[in-house]
């Protein structure tokens, strides 16, 4: 089953592109073949187990692309947590800070009061001075002072000095009592706030430990995401390669029939052609022998026409020996040379068949009619360019087939022409048919 699922990923693939890749192509004659036209037991099969691993890829997928969002949302919960972790840090140096000024403040007013409780003594110390300044031994109390009055005024003024003792002693102790106190009520103050943002302090660094316990589980989940996607890509990408060696394997067996049906067909289509060709050439072979067999009856009926207008009557060289007017020496000509101008029009003297028409370095630009009657003629020196028939033509007698020039050897315009009878030459005038008084003057 492992090994049948190995084959599975490319067919889903490739039967996307299954119907596109068998498109008929203009260029051939035949309708090429479909997908419907190879299908067999074992395409359907790989087509069947391309469907299974295409699902399963894309299960895969799937599950690829949660695993992604999951990976994002922990990043994003990372990032908050990153965030959060600097606010508490700033935070917490906040409120330590606040907390070393708060301590130092409590310590400033401990050393008020401190100092507040020297001066107290001191002012105590000052007051019983005061005692001893007024009594020798400095030791004697306040009932001892009063009793000691050797007078009513002597009691009244000793009195007088203790109260005002007293009273300046009150106002100095009250005024560093209230001073005290209120020194007192600042440090517990200073205490009490200090304790509160002790328990602040507390509280963010409790936070920042839930938060630092919340990452590390955010962490753990992360890396477990991270570890799903590397498998779940290991597992997409050995899909993937797996659809790659299907569709390959697929895609070379339908090449292969599809190759095998197109050939097929295409020597089908060759075979139809081959046999409508040979239809039509059978067809074109008996309308040209109807052709020539007209030719040829009228031909044997006919006489060899004129093969210029009939104001072109004169001979400038006969048939027969002559002195060659290019090379000097006597040479036989086989035909007689008839002066026109330039483009004067040729006719074909009786009925045939083009057997030639083309250039000699002699002749020139000729044409050779085969009048199947076992005569033929030549036309010689042509104009470039003025051919109105081609070898294989049917002509008709007087129909034109160029025009006069003076190409291959010629010193002037005219027309050579040439009669032959059962393949050897004859002297045109034996069988021309002439339109006037001909002017023989070569």
């Amino acid at each position: 089953m492992k090994r049948k699922l190995i084959r599975i990923v490319s067919l889903a693939v490739c039967l996307l592109m299954l119907i596109p890749a068998f498109p008929a192509s203009p260029a051939l004659a035949y309708k090429k073949a479909t997908y419907d036209d190879v299908k067999n037991s074992t395409t359907e099969e790989m087509r069947e187990q391309l469907a299974e691993l295409n699902r399963l890829l894309n299960e895969n997928k799937a599950a690829l692309a949660e695993a992604d969002k999951v990976q994002a949302d922990a990043a994003e919960k990372r990032r908050i947590y990153l965030t959060m972790q600097a606010l508490y840090e700033d935070t917490l140096k906040t409120l330590e800070g606040e907390l070393t000024v708060i301590e130092k403040e409590a310590d400033d007013i401990a050393k008020d009061i401190a100092a507040v409780e020297v001066e107290y003594d001191g002012e105590y110390e000052n007051f019983l001075n005061i005692l001893r300044m007024t009594y020798e031994d400095g030791s004697t109390n306040w009932f001892e002072i009063l009793m000691g009055a050797s007078s009513l005024s002597d009691l009244l003024s000793r009195i007088d000095r203790i109260s005002a003792i007293m009273r300046y002693s009150d106002r100095v102790m009250d005024e560093l009592l209230s001073k005290k106190q209120d020194l007192s009520e600042k440090y517990a103050a200073r205490l009490q706030k200090a304790a509160e943002q002790s328990e602040r302090i507390k509280e963010y660094e409790d936070k920042a430990a839930e938060l630092t316990s919340w990452q590390a589980e955010n962490e753990a989940v992360l890396s477990s995401i991270e570890s799903e996607i590397s498998d779940l890509i290991a597992s997409s990408e050995n899909y993937a390669e797996r659809v790659d060696v299907l569709d390959a394997e697929f895609q070379q067996l339908v090449n292969e029939l599809e190759a095998a049906e197109n050939k097929k067909r295409a020597e089908e289509a060759e075979r139809a052609r081959q046999a409508a060709l040979a239809a039509a050439e059978k067809k074109r072979l008996e309308e040209e022998q109807a052709r020539l067999k007209a030719a040829e009856e009228a031909a044997r009926n006919q006489g060899f026409l004129w093969p210029l207008p009939s104001n072109c009557l004169n001979v400038s060289s006969s048939y027969g020996n002559r002195v060659h007017p290019v090379y000097g020496k006597v040479q036989f000509h086989y035909g007689i040379d008839l002066p026109a101008p330039k483009g004067t029009p040729i006719y074909a003297c009786k009925d045939g068949k083009v057997v030639t028409a083309k250039y000699h370095v002699s002749y020139g630009y000729y044409i050779l009619i085969d009048h199947l009657d076992g005569t033929s003629t030549l036309y010689a020196h042509m104009d470039p360019g003025s051919f109105k028939v081609s070898a294989g033509s049917i002509v008709k007698r007087g129909q034109q087939i160029g025009g006069v020039g003076t190409t291959g050897v010629s010193t002037g315009y005219h027309l050579h022409i040439e009669v032959r009878v059962g393949g050897n030459t004859v002297d045109p005038l034996d069988y021309l048919v002439r339109p006037g008084k001909l002017n023989i003057y070569g």
